[in-house]
């Protein structure tokens, strides 16, 4: 999972006739301590000091570029801030001199729904802002945006219309209680933030930072994976019988039966002995280095359950709702909803491409006509064949040669090594491609299924 973030201050403020400057010498304590704690929980960060206007947005879609849907982005700004007609902004370091000129306020500070609108469909952003959000001029009304776009959480400072407390030459409170918090591992940012709340407000009582969370799921800033002794027993028993069991039983049946009879040694389920284990050898494999994703209780269950062989001599399930294994009834333990995370996603506006094919079989050919863009690799299987081929769209179409004694052809999902053509579709795990030859799959996302006869 890709985890990124991006640290902007403001502290050496240009003056102008009208504005005077009100420079801010703490926020350099700011970004550094966050520049350090992101990076210790492994964030690829990046920060620019004394911002400029025209420094933010271009910065923020260099950040954004390429990123996946389940991507965790992170913005955060130290500086001045303020609020006008139902808007939020952050001011840059040439705040004052921009709106001498022009007296227009969007064009001289950000917007943070200009910095919402970057991440849109790239991930979830977390926008962190350490600055007032006191009312700038005159607004026609005192009111402020309390909605934001999906998958945003903002973690603003300070209540609306309030001030947020800066100390010369020290980290502020917020960023302050932020860096005391972010290394509780395996805690929701809304849980997070709601200790950083308390952490401000118990130690000045007169700031609260408050937050707007429009998160589609739990977001986890800091996964750390730990294990008790229970899983470590568990472990050891798979470690310890294993290959005994591939020897007499052979790979699969072998891999199956160990987690079922340790499930029966330990009193336990089936699921919850897979999930033991693998605690532990993620665990193991993380401390030496090794990058695994890492997910969590439901996930892994989730994943462990679909990934089962059905089939008779493998996991059947009767009309009781009782799980066996070769005959042999076995206690699976409680199978989980599919998980928020791994819900289908709607495609993103304007890049949905409906699947068309038209199979064509004449003169010992068949042609396979479709709107899948050139280089998409498509997996071919006949019945001819034992396997699937890949085969590349080339001008829209895919040709088989020698098709005389072909009488079924099936169409499925290849991987998409072309970048081209990966940007073309865009979105992660084909979330555009819809259409009635798309079949979702919560593991690899959409996929082609599409069935010919002759």
């Amino acid at each position: 999972m890709k985890k990124n973030a991006i640290l902007f201050s403001a502290g050496n403020y240009l003056s102008s006739p009208c504005l005077a400057p009100n420079n801010l010498p703490g926020v350099k304590y700011d970004i550094q301590a966050m520049y350090k704690r992101l990076s210790q929980i492994d964030f690829e960060v990046k920060k620019i000091e004394d911002a400029s206007k025209a420094q933010f947005i271009p910065a923020l879609e260099d950040n954004a570029a390429g990123s996946p849907s389940d991507a965790i982005h992170i913005v955060y700004f130290s500086g001045h801030g303020g609020h006008n007609n139902g808007n939020n902004y952050i001011y840059p370091t040439d705040f004052a001199p921009l709106y001498d000129h022009n007296k227009n306020i969007d064009s001289s500070a950000i917007n943070i729904q200009d910095i919402i609108s970057v991440y849109k469909g790239k991930g979830r952003l977390i926008l962190i802002l350490d600055a007032c959000r006191s009312d700038f001029g005159l607004s026609k009304g005192y009111f402020s945006e309390i909605t934001s776009a999906e998958n945003v959480y903002i973690a603003y400072g300070t209540l609306f219309q309030q001030n947020s407390i800066g100390i010369t030459n020290q980290m502020s409170p917020f960023t302050e209680a932020i860096c005391d918090e972010i290394l509780t591992p395996n805690i929701d940012v809304d849980d997070l933030f709601t200790r950083i709340r308390r952490n401000v407000y118990s130690k000045y009582q007169m700031q609260i930072p408050a937050s707007v969370n429009a998160l589609l799921d739990k977001v986890i800033l800091h996964k750390e994976l730990h294990y008790d002794d229970s899983d470590e027993a568990v472990y050891q028993f798979v470690k310890k019988y294993g290959d005994d069991y591939t020897d007499k039983y052979g790979y699969f049946h072998g891999d199956d039966l160990i987690f079922i009879d340790a499930a029966q040694y330990f009193n336990i389920s089936f699921l919850d002995a897979v999930w033991k284990f693998r605690k532990v050898d993620n665990k193991i494999f993380t401390d030496k280095g090794v990058k695994l994703p890492l997910l969590s209780e439901d996930e892994s269950k989730f994943v462990t359950f679909h990934g089962l062989f059905r089939g008779e001599k493998f996991f059947t399930c009767d009309e009781n709702y009782t799980w066996h294994y070769n005959g042999r009834q076995i206690r699976m333990g409680e199978i989980p909803p599919l998980p928020a995370s791994m819900q289908p996603e709607l495609p993103e506006i304007g890049k949905e491409l409906s699947v068309t094919f038209d199979v064509i079989k004449a003169n010992n050919l068949i042609t396979i006509v479709t709107n899948l863009p050139d280089n998409y690799i498509l997996l071919v299987k006949t019945n001819l064949s034992k396997s699937s081929e890949r085969m590349t769209v080339k001008n829209g179409s895919i040709t088989i040669k020698n098709a005389d004694k072909i009488s079924e052809l099936s169409l499925g999902s290849g991987y998409i090594a072309d970048s081209e053509v990966a940007a073309q579709l865009g979105g992660t795990k084909a979330r555009n491609l819809i259409g009635e030859f798309i079949k979702f799959d919560p593991i690899s996302g959409n996929q082609i299924n599409a069935s010919f006869t002759f």
